[in-house]
């Protein structure tokens, strides 16, 4: 059954399907169309779709976290987007030993305190010739580092920078990736 669009909002395309199958060719026109903003897939049973889907495409399991300082929280500057700092899970590794370190090397910081798993997020991208999912295991930490960020030039990282939760509507939302600004709307700031 070809997928058909049932919304004609602008940016945005609504599926109602029954293979995940059907998915990969709006997940192609999602990456080369610039006015295609999000494809929603709406199923009866999405446990068992997101299943289905994850099980076409090879896995990249990364790992990263929300780092608190205070009343803020850090991100990195990468490609264009505020993000979060995370990376691929080395073999043998744990997902929160993997947070910590990745976190340590994209920010160029140390003082990291693991806290709370917080979920996972999914998302697609291009990796030599082919698309692949990333799952990416997020955990909350706390910092008290008080030293100079080094952003992570060779990860294509120009700025890392804490960033207050009261500014991340006027700085962060308007420019990150939906699954981060998912991810933090969730977020809420440690009790000290």
């Amino acid at each position: 059954m070809k997928p058909q669009k049932t919304d004609h909002k602008k940016g945005r395309i609504v599926l109602h399907h029954k293979s995940a199958a059907e998915l990969r060719p709006w997940l192609l026109r999602l990456e080369a169309d610039a006015n295609l903003l999000e494809v929603l897939v709406y199923s009866y049973r999405p446990e068992e779709a997101l299943a289905d889907f994850i099980s076409r495409m090879p896995m990249i399991d990364a790992a990263g976290g929300v780092v608190w300082q205070q009343d803020r929280a850090l991100f990195i500057f990468r490609h264009g987007r505020w993000d979060l700092p995370k990376g691929k899970i080395e073999l043998g590794e744990a997902s929160d030993v993997a947070a910590l370190r990745e976190v340590e090397e994209e920010c160029g910081m140390q003082e990291l305190q693991l806290g709370a798993f917080i979920g996972y997020t999914y998302h697609t991208y291009w990796f030599q010739q082919e698309m692949v999912i990333k799952r990416t295991f997020w955990y909350s930490m706390q910092s008290n580092y008080a030293g100079v960020l080094v952003p992570q030039t060779e990860e294509g990282i120009t700025e890392v920078r804490w960033i207050a939760q009261a500014d991340w509507p006027k700085e962060v939302y308007l420019n990150t990736y939906l699954s981060i600004a998912e991810l933090l709307q969730w977020q809420v700031m440690p009790q000290l």
